[in-house]
């Protein structure tokens, strides 16, 4: 397992941007070339999404919960799926805080990754797997600025 981290900052209101990442229907799109989202209930998602790590290419099942944790403007995003014999699991802490230019998301990330991808080992699969990582929060940012425009 590999923990990624880091913060996005947003210009936009920090009850906007809870309420984006606490939805699924929003959330569930941020994930990297997603080819299906459906939204199950108020916070769980099913998806198809391609990836791409090195020679192996799939398209993988995704389940994915939402959970609003009890700190303020806390939830937890817990993703898994698989494809061709890989599998992922993602479990990542997201917390909105409120900064002088707008809001902060700061999430940290423990990301497994399991099957023929894990043989790929090393640099290849760490940078791929961070690179997947940081585009989700990189999508919420930008789809909290999509939102804002309309």
């Amino acid at each position: 397992m590999k923990t990624y981290q880091g913060v996005v900052m947003m210009d936009a209101p920090v009850s906007v941007v809870w309420d984006f990442v606490k939805n699924p229907s929003t959330i569930g799109l941020c994930m990297p070339d997603v080819i299906d989202c459906q939204v199950l209930d108020d916070h769980h998602l099913h998806a198809k999404i391609r990836v791409a790590v090195g020679p192996v290419r799939a398209v993988f099942d995704m389940n994915a919960a939402v959970e609003v944790l009890p700190e303020p403007y806390q939830a937890r995003l817990d993703a898994q799926g698989g494809g061709m014999g890989s599998g992922f699991h993602l479990v990542s802490t997201m917390t909105v805080s409120e900064e002088p230019d707008g809001a902060a998301l700061n999430w940290v990330a423990d990301v497994s990754v399991s099957g023929p991808l894990a043989t790929l080992g090393g640099r290849i699969l760490d940078n791929q797997v961070k690179k997947i990582t940081e585009q989700v929060f990189e999508n919420i940012r930008q789809g909290v600025a999509a939102q804002l425009a309309e």
